[in-house]
């Protein structure tokens, strides 16, 4: 890791470095990835260290700010050697490597900074209908003001009423939301997603030698309804919810995908399917997407079948919601 202060790291990866690895050409340290970033409409080569990282994305308060730092780094010593054997063998070797990448799953589905602004917003708007119904009438304002005064939660204010209220209705303030606010939230809702994910059965998916190879992105783990007229619906598929498949690329050629069907083993994907894979990835994508090269395949929203390199001529489209329940 880079931008260390007094010797501790202060860039977090939310995806791992082991796991990027396993999409540059041979996952030495100096191996390059392919990037498409969709929001600034760029393509770039680039080191796994210096991707999918915030400063400071698992500091927390308190005498140890970078303890959880330590405990996912402990972590990754598993998870690397794990993805390794994994693809050596184009297999799931043991129940053991299938337990760590299934928890690097889980990770994925509950930690990234999306998920993280999703839970910011949530806050947001709860606190912004809270604000208003105490702004409704004056006397509200004034009991609820006298109460928190009294319960030592604020000292006397000169604020009016009227300036409160048009703060409020104007609506311009922001809730942020603490960084041990959201490791809190995430850590408890790891084990949860992590049993959900047990109770799939998965398949490795192997990619044709000729299909260009599976990409990956900042928000890898996919989670979708496989029923189409549930698809389009307006309830949001949850990691327990039956007729969903999560999909995972595990590197260039290699992904998971479970499912409640019982299905289990390897199964070899030609290149059109690989490129449905892809396409299920990107359009997953928070910002960016990574892959060994800019000659991976995927499909339009025509049909039509296009390369890499291609993807950001493609007007933007709107990410799928990314709202996921258990």
């Amino acid at each position: 890791m880079s931008d260390s202060v007094g010797g501790e790291a202060r860039k977090h990866h939310y995806v791992p470095q082991c796991y990027l690895k396993g999409f540059t050409h041979d996952r030495r340290k100096d191996s390059r990835l392919y990037v498409v970033d969709a929001r600034r409409r760029r393509l770039f080569y680039t080191t796994p260290s210096n991707i999918a990282a915030e400063r400071d994305f698992n500091r927390i308060d308190g005498d140890e700010p970078n303890a959880i730092e330590a405990i996912y780094a402990d972590f990754e010593s598993k998870a690397g050697p794990a993805l390794v054997r994994t693809e050596a063998r184009r297999a799931v070797g043991s129940e053991a490597d299938l337990d760590v990448l299934l928890e690097l799953i889980a990770l994925f589905a509950v930690r990234s900074p999306r998920q993280r602004e999703n839970l910011r917003q949530f806050y947001e708007q709860s606190a912004r209908a809270m604000m208003k119904q105490m702004v409704a009438t004056k006397q509200r304002w004034e009991a609820q003001e006298q109460s928190t005064i009294e319960a030592g939660g604020m000292e006397s204010s000169d604020i009016s009423y009227e300036a409160m209220k048009a703060f409020v209705d104007a609506g311009e303030y922001r809730v942020d939301v603490t960084t041990t606010r959201h490791v809190v939230t995430e850590l408890e809702l790891l084990p949860t997603v992590y049993d959900l994910l047990q109770r799939r059965t998965w398949v490795v998916l192997r990619a044709a030698a000729d299909s260009g190879g599976f990409v990956t992105s900042d928000n890898p783990a996919t989670l979708c309804w496989d029923n189409e007229d549930i698809a389009g619906g307006f309830y949001s598929p949850g990691f327990g919810s039956a007729d969903t498949s999560v999909v995972c690329p595990l590197s260039k050629t290699l992904a998971l995908r479970g499912c409640f069907d019982g299905r289990s083993g390897i199964v070899d994907l030609p290149a059109d399917l690989v490129a449905a894979v892809n396409t299920r990835t990107i359009a997953f994508a928070d910002r960016q997407v990574y892959a060994e090269h800019d000659q991976f395949t995927f499909v339009s929203p025509d049909g039509r079948l296009l390369k890499g390199h291609e993807l950001v001529s493609l007007p933007p489209a709107e990410s799928p919601d990314s709202d996921r329940h258990e």
